[in-house]
């Protein structure tokens, strides 16, 4: 067993708008390759990047979508989008009622009355609460790393 020892950074970010307080864990194990472990309110996120340009991680990250940086810590970011469903199939002068996959699969039949035979294929999306959730702390810790490069 070789164990290595690594130093790593953590940032509480607290006083935050509409969030419980952040905690975030780096670990730069060399230029361009570190990992971000981020926890809010008994909830957790974690990622690694080996390619990152020489750059550290709080660099990276900065520089970095918002989109880019949601699909490394979250798997899924898309869910199906009830409400428009609901909206298409009332303007088109149908009753589907849909909030779950179960109401849409019970309902199979005037789902492909309306939206056509491969309806199922073209389902809108929208982003996940996790997404629009995460992609908050998000922002909030690139403040934090943008503050403290000027610093």
């Amino acid at each position: 067993m070789n164990t290595n020892k690594q130093q790593i950074e953590a940032y509480i970010l607290t006083d935050l708008d509409r969030l419980d307080p952040v905690t975030v864990y780096v670990t730069n194990y060399k230029p361009g390759s570190g990992r971000i472990v981020i926890e809010c309110f008994g909830s957790a996120w974690a990622s690694y990047w080996g390619g990152m340009s020489g750059m550290t991680l709080q660099e990276f990250f900065i520089s970095s979508e918002n989109d880019y940086l949601l699909n490394n810590l979250i798997k899924n970011t898309r869910q199906t989008d009830f409400d428009q469903i609901n909206q298409t199939a009332n303007r088109k002068g149908f009753s589907i009622c849909v909030d779950s996959d179960v109401d849409i699969a019970m309902q199979s039949d005037e789902m492909a009355e309306c939206f056509g035979a491969d309806w199922m294929m073209d389902l809108p999306t929208c982003s996940t609460v996790e997404y629009e959730y995460l992609g908050r702390i998000v922002n909030a810790i690139k403040g934090a790393f943008s503050d403290e490069a000027v610093k």
